[in-house]
């Protein structure tokens, strides 16, 4: 067993500077619900020795929210924020198996990106950009969400786009535009 570089307190703390930071830039929005580490100490920070997409141990830190479960992936190797994990149950995180690392998801997203002329933008800080579901609509199996940063259109909407990617398959299945709707430029590109 590797002794993990973080303790259980330095994750806490990249955590919480995290949360602090993001519920500063969302005061002003009056439906949004401050974000919070789980109280129970013994629930808020956990440590694994190889973790979902990533290389290296992570420390998963539990979000207090009310409606589904919520986690913060830290990675041990790197000490930031990798990505978020949605609506899994605590118990089932050590038996997920993801195909995907990170820096897969990355370069099928920016490869995706660039072939499609989507002129998106991952986060630097790229752990506020990914997203794990054990279940997302219309993919087999586990999911993964990347939001990408793209120029405002003039026909409205807004300056996000969502890449929704299969594990399994290893690619993107569709994508929210920056209006929401799903739609699927890489089958688009076959009609042609």
């Amino acid at each position: 067993m590797n002794k993990p570089k973080l303790s259980a307190l330095q994750a806490l703390d990249i955590a919480q500077e995290y949360i602090d930071k993001r519920n500063k830039r969302n005061r002003s929005n009056n439906h949004y619900t401050p974000w919070t580490i789980n109280g129970d100490i013994n629930k808020s920070v956990q440590h694994y020795e190889n973790f979902i997409g990533l290389t290296g141990g992570a420390w998963v830190v539990e979000i207090d929210f009310k409606e589904f479960e919520k986690f913060l992936v830290i990675s041990d190797v790197e000490q930031v924020i990798s990505f978020f994990i949605f609506g899994i149950d605590r118990n089932k995180l050590s038996k997920i198996y993801s195909q995907l690392t990170v820096d897969k998801l990355l370069q099928i997203s920016q490869n995706y990106n660039d072939k499609y002329h989507l002129e998106g933008e991952t986060n630097p800080n790229h752990g506020e950009s990914i997203f794990f579901y054990e279940k997302f609509e219309g993919v087999e199996g586990y999911s993964w969400i990347i939001n990408m940063k793209v120029p405002p259109s003039p026909f409205g909407g807004g300056d996000m786009i969502s890449l929704v990617l299969s594990d399994e398959k290893e690619c993107v299945e569709y994508m929210f535009d920056p209006s929401g709707y799903p739609v699927t430029p890489h089958l688009d590109d076959e009609d042609d």
